[in-house]
C-alpha cells in the first residue's frame, strides 16, 4: 500500500532535516554518556568541557527539530488522507500490523466465536477507527479487545448515560484486553467488573464532574488503576468523610491527592497483612513509591486520568487537570526526566497536548491516519528509543510526529477544560453548592437527659489554620480536622448550658480516622484536670469513641489537644457529647 505522492524537493528537505536531527541526537547521547562518566570520576576540569558539549548538542537537537517542523509544514498542508479511498485499508492494515496476522489468527482459531469477532472487527470501520484513535489495544491484543467490548456493550442499557457508558466500555476493553493484575496479587482485573464499577459510580454522581466529558483515551487512564473495585469505592467514601475539603481545593494540581501530603507519612512503610492494600498505604505510609501509588489511586478512584511515572531515583505521578497535565511528587526536571512503561514523559505530554488542542476527528484525520499509513508502509519502530523521534527512514511516521508537535505547540490552557451539559449532578458539585463560608458556628445542643452535644467545628480558639480546619461535612453538618499533633481547639461553654456538679459525665467523640496508629486525644478541663480519649481506627467511617468519665464541676472551658509526634496525622471529629451518668 503506497501513500500519496510528495513533491521531491519537499521530501528531500524533510529527510535531510530528519537526518540532521538523528545525527544531533546520537551526538547528544554520546555526550550524555561522557558527562555521566566524568561525574562518576569526579574530574572537575573535564566536567566543564563535557557540560559544554552536552549543551551544544542539546541545542543542535532543538534547532534540527525546528527545521523538521518547518520542512514538514508544506508537505502536511498538501496531504488529506480522507480524500483518498484509503481509510478502510489503512485501518485494517494498522490492526493487522499491530496485532500481527499470527496473533489474530491464533485468537480466531480458538473458537468459532473468536473467528466471527475477528471478521467483524476487520470489516467494521467504525470500531477499528475508535480502537486505533483511542490508543489501540493494550499489548496489541485487538481480538480480545473486540470480544470484551462486545460483551460489555451487551450488558448496557439505552438511557441518558449511554454515550458515557460507551466510552467507559471501549476504555475498559482496550485497557484490560491483556492481563493486568490487582495490587500485590496475581488476580487479573476483570474488564466487566471495572466497567460496572465506574458506570455505577458515574451514575450515582460519585466521580469528578469532568469525568462525563473526558475522551475515551483519557478515561483509559482514569480507570486503569490496579486497586480492586471495593478499594476504589472505599477511597472515595473515606476521603468524602475524612477530608471532603480536599475534593474542592482551588489548586486542581492537588485536588484529591493532597491527602498524600497530609496523611501518607514519609517513612518506612508499615504493612500489616498480605496482600497489601491501599488502606494500608494510607495508614502505614511509605517513601516515594507508596506515596505516589496512593496519589495515583485516589485520583483514579474519582475518575481523574493519571499517567504514573518513574524518574531517576524517584517514583512520581502525572495527572490531568482543567489547565493541563502536571507532575506530582516529582524532582527537578519534571517531564524531561520522566518515563512510564518505556515511554518518555515528553512524548506522552506532547500527545496529550495535541489531542487537547483539536477535535478527535481532526486528530484522527491528520495524525492517526498518518500513523496508520506508516504501518502500511512498514515503518516499524524496532527499538523503544526510536519511539517519539523523527527518523529519515520513516517519512510517514515522522510526518505524523511533526503534525502532532504542531498541534501540541498551539495548545492553550483552556483546551484542557472538560465541561458541558451533564447527565448527572455529582455529589462533589452538591457539596460545593452547600458550602457557606459565612455561616455562623452551629450552636451547642442541650439534650433532655441533661447532657449536651458540642459541634466540633464550633470552637472558640484554635491553633493556626495549618494545623486546624473547621468546615462543612459531606452529607450535612460540620466537622473539625486536626491535621497534626500541633493542632488544638478550645471551647467556651455558653451560659445556657448548665451542669449538675454532683454528677460525673461520660464524654464521647464522633470521629473518623484513616490511621491504625493514633495518638490519644486529650481534654483539659478549665486549665486543670486532663483526661485521655483513645481514638479508634475507623477506616474512614464515622464512629464514636469509648466513653470516658469526666468530672465537670463548674465547667467553663474545654481544650482538646494531642501530643506532638512524628506518627500523629489527621483526625476528623464531628462532635463531642457529654452525658450525665
Amino acid at each position: 500500500l503506497k501513500g500519496p505522492g510528495i513533491d521531491l524537493e519537499l521530501h528531500e528537505a524533510f529527510v535531510e532535516a530528519c537526518q540532521s536531527f538523528q545525527d544531533a541526537k546520537e551526538a547528544k547521547e554520546a555526550s550524555d554518556a561522557d558527562l555521566a562518566e566524568v561525574n562518576r570520576l569526579g574530574d572537575l576540569d573535564a566536567k566543564a568541557e563535557a557540560e559544554e558539549m552536552h549543551n551544544m548538542w542539546a541545542n543542535a537537537m532543538k534547532d534540527a527539530l525546528d527545521r523538521c517542523v518547518e520542512t514538514a509544514k508544506p508537505i502536511l498542508e498538501g496531504i488529506d488522507l480522507m480524500e483518498y479511498d484509503l481509510e478502510m485499508s489503512l485501518l485494517r492494515t494498522a490492526v493487522l500490523t499491530r496485532a500481527s496476522p499470527k496473533g489474530l489468527s491464533k485468537f480466531a482459531n480458538e473458537s468459532d466465536l473468536h473467528g466471527q469477532l475477528v471478521e467483524t472487527l476487520l470489516n467494521n470501520k467504525k470500531i477499528m477507527k475508535e480502537m486505533i484513535l483511542q490508543g489501540g489495544a493494550y499489548k496489541n491484543n485487538f481480538g480480545n479487545a473486540m470480544k470484551l467490548y462486545t460483551q460489555i456493550m451487551a450488558s448496557t442499557q439505552k438511557d441518558r448515560f449511554q454515550k458515557v457508558n460507551k466510552k467507559i466500555a471501549m476504555a475498559a476493553a482496550l485497557e484490560f484486553c491483556a492481563t493486568q493484575t490487582e495490587f500485590d496479587t496475581a488476580v487479573p482485573i476483570d474488564s466487566q467488573k471495572r466497567f460496572d464499577h465506574y458506570e455505577k459510580a458515574h451514575r450515582k454522581g460519585e466521580l469528578d464532574p469532568a469525568f462525563t466529558h473526558l475522551s475515551t483515551w483519557e478515561i483509559r487512564m482514569a480507570i486503569n488503576n490496579d486497586a480492586p473495585e471495593d478499594q476504589l469505592k472505599w477511597g472515595r467514601d473515606a476521603l468524602m468523610a475524612f477530608a471532603p475539603h480536599i475534593t474542592t481545593i482551588y489548586n486542581e494540581t492537588w485536588r484529591y491527592n493532597y491527602i498524600v501530603k497530609t496523611d501518607v507519612g514519609y517513612r518506612a512503610p508499615h504493612w500489616t497483612s498480605s496482600p497489601r492494600t491501599y488502606q494500608q498505604v494510607l495508614s502505614g505510609g511509605g517513601r516515594e513509591g507508596p506515596r505516589a501509588w496512593f496519589g495515583r489511586f485516589i485520583c483514579q478512584a474519582f475518575g481523574v486520568p493519571v499517567w504514573g511515572v518513574k524518574q531517576p531515583g524517584n517514583v512520581a505521578m502525572t495527572r490531568w487537570t482543567p489547565k493541563g497535565w502536571v507532575v506530582n511528587f516529582g524532582i527537578p526536571g519534571d517531564w524531561e526526566i520522566s518515563s512510564w512503561n518505556d515511554r518518555q514523559g515528553t512524548d506522552f505530554l506532547e500527545e496529550a497536548k495535541a489531542r487537547a488542542c483539536v477535535s478527535e476527528q481532526e486528530y484522527y484525520e491528520k495524525v492517526i491516519l498518518l500513523d496508520c499509513l506508516a504501518d502500511a508502509c512498514k515503518e516499524k519502530n524496532k527499538k523503544l528509543d526510536e519511539v517519539g523521534f523523527v527518523n529519515p527512514n520513516k517519512v510517514w511516521r515522522s510526518l505524523a510526529l511533526m503534525q502532532r508537535k504542531i498541534y501540541a505547540d498551539a495548545v492553550k490552557e483552556e483546551n484542557f477544560q472538560r465541561t458541558g451539559p451533564s447527565v448527572v449532578v455529582g455529589k462533589i458539585e452538591k457539596y460545593i453548592q452547600e458550602i457557606d463560608d459565612n455561616a455562623p458556628p452551629q450552636p451547642f445542643e442541650v439534650e433532655k437527659s441533661g447532657g449536651f452535644i458540642i459541634p466540633a467545628a464550633s470552637y472558640t480558639k484554635a491553633a493556626d489554620k495549618k494545623h486546624v480546619k473547621g468546615h462543612q461535612s459531606f452529607g450535612g453538618g460540620t466537622q473539625l480536622n486536626l491535621l497534626s499533633g500541633e493542632g488544638w481547639v478550645t471551647y467556651e461553654i455558653p451560659s445556657n448550658v448548665t451542669f449538675n456538679e454532683d454528677k460525673v459525665y461520660m464524654l464521647t467523640a464522633n470521629v473518623c480516622t484513616v490511621h491504625r496508629e493514633q495518638q490519644p486525644l486529650k481534654l483539659e478541663v478549665d486549665g486543670g484536670a486532663v483526661y485521655e480519649i483513645k481514638i479508634p481506627y475507623t477506616l474512614g467511617k464515622w464512629e464514636d469513641t469509648e466513653p470516658v468519665k469526666v468530672e465537670v464541676g463548674g465547667l467553663s472551658t474545654m481544650k482538646f489537644f494531642r501530643k506532638k509526634d512524628p506518627n500523629c496525622f489527621g483526625l476528623a471529629i464531628k462532635s463531642f457529647t457529654l452525658t450525665p451518668c
